[in-house]
């Protein structure tokens, strides 16, 4: 499915209040006085994607998986537009990959960033480089993207184009936020999560449930004396697919959340370059290939442990502010 098929039908009603838009929100501030580029709300135009986006495509980790497909395309006049395809079947990461992609090339191909050819292609997802060396977790945009412990908020750091926060008691996050879900307390190796977009919470039963988009595969799970389902509906009448969907877990599955929210993407083009820059800086490989920018740490993770603390630390994952962290305690 290509971009301008799915988002670029409704990008004229953000154009259009543009003005608007700058006038109410330029001044909007995220926490610690991180504040939104132009006044773009980011986080709006995420939504407005995925309700474009198709439902289902199946889940897959193994050999069955089709990676996202990001191209540079010469459309002549000397521009240049970007294009992102789904791949099906999916898995966590690829499907939010693919997401944020397809906000790079909306922003893009309307004029409001601009990005170089080499740029888009360091978006693209690519397995091995021209020398046959496979690329894997923490080297380039997309292996960082889909690294264990907080990929997502490695990129936006090394990036620029957001912030990373904590928010247990969902009274700072927006619908809109990309989110990576804990399993269980570890990180790295031996950490279990899941990569999705925050959409809200929901009552089920008299239980909190946590509602998101993304690509994952119904299954069972035990829980007290029953076993049920792993996923439920995010609406009501709805019912969960395999691959890209919007469905709830209850919160006490999760053990914890990182938040990454697009405050910037103006700052992505200039992200891009200095992480060029610092992978030129580490040399290049055999008759002149260019490797791509590492995170060491990332790296590691594949076959090490961490915690949540050293991701905190790493990728500047801030709590709350303390001026939203106390809505939760007021009396409801």
């Amino acid at each position: 499915m290509r971009i301008v098929s799915s988002a670029a039908r409704r990008i004229r009603v953000f154009a259009a209040a543009s003005v608007l838009v700058a006038l109410t929100c330029a001044a909007h501030a995220g926490p610690y006085g991180a504040r939104t580029c132009g006044g773009v709300d980011y986080n709006a135009m995420v939504l407005d994607i995925i309700s474009g986006l198709p439902t289902g495509g199946g889940y897959s980790t193994g050999s069955a998986f089709v990676s996202p497909v990001v191209q540079a395309s010469n459309i002549g006049g000397g521009r240049l537009e970007m294009r992102v395809y789904d791949g099906h079947p999916s898995h966590c990461t690829s499907a939010t990959y693919a997401l944020f992609a397809r906000l790079v090339a909306v922003l893009h191909n309307e004029g409001r960033i601009q990005l170089s050819i080499e740029q888009m292609e360091t978006l693209e997802v690519k397995r091995r480089l021209p020398d046959g060396s496979q690329l894997v977790d923490g080297q380039g945009p997309y292996w960082i993207f889909n690294s264990n412990g907080a990929g997502v908020a490695a990129l936006f750091k090394h990036t620029g184009i957001g912030i990373n926060f904590r928010d247990d008691k969902l009274v700072y996050a927006r619908p809109g936020d990309f989110l990576k879900l804990f399993w269980n307390d570890n990180v790295g190796a031996s950490e279990q999560g899941h990569q999705v977009v925050y959409l809200g919470r929901r009552d089920v039963g008299g239980r909190d449930m946590v509602c998101f988009w993304g690509s994952q595969r119904q299954n069972k799970k035990k829980r007290g004396s029953r076993t049920e389902a792993l996923y439920f509906p995010a609406k009501a009448g709805q019912k969960v697919v395999d691959g890209y969907g919007e469905v709830c877990r209850p919160r006490g599955d999760i053990k914890e959340m990182i938040f990454s929210r697009i405050t910037c993407m103006e700052h992505l083009s200039a992200g891009l370059e200095t992480m060029r820059a610092r992978a030129t800086e580490r040399g290049s490989g055999p008759f002149g290939v260019s490797y791509p920018f590492v995170d060491d740490y990332l790296v590691s993770l594949r076959k090490k442990s961490s915690n949540q603390a050293t991701l905190d630390r790493m990728y500047d994952i801030m709590p709350v502010p303390a001026s939203h962290a106390s809505l939760a305690e007021a009396p409801q």
